[in-house]
């Protein structure tokens, strides 16, 4: 009688759970469709009735550092001058265009890391040997 008790309450549980589910489902297509933001919101905004909403002094900031990164500096670095979370690093230049209306470039990032460590003579040297700088 215990285990059918039990059983009973599993199939209970298991259907709550995905009325739950379905729910919840239900109201972020709802808020979507109203233009509403799901999720935490990006770095440099805050949510007020659900929308985004730019927080200036964090947003400058994250715009900032997108920008020195894109010049060929570490990225760990360049966010620690800028009071920029590790956590928030990543995503931040991943929707850099979307976020922040500055495109960002991992692979270029890179060359121009390059640039930075070994010198603009060095990788440009070393790109023309193995024919892979544009001319």
């Amino acid at each position: 009688m215990a285990e059918m008790m039990l059983n009973m309450m599993m199939i209970f549980a298991d259907a709550e759970r995905k009325m739950i589910r379905s729910r919840v489902q239900e109201g972020i297509e709802t808020a979507i469709e109203k233009g509403k933001h799901v999720g935490r919101p990006p770095f440099g905004y805050t949510f007020e009735d659900g929308f985004l909403q730019q927080i200036p002094s964090e947003y400058v900031r994250a715009q900032t550092f997108i920008r020195e990164v894109r010049k060929g500096r570490e990225k760990q670095a360049t966010a620690e001058f800028f009071d920029i979370p590790t956590s928030k690093m990543r995503s931040i230049l991943e929707r850099a265009e979307a976020n922040y209306d500055i495109p960002f470039d991992n692979n270029q990032w890179k060359i121009e890391r390059a640039k930075v460590t070994t010198g603009e003579k060095t990788l440009h040297h070393l790109l023309s040997e193995e024919g892979n700088y544009p001319k």
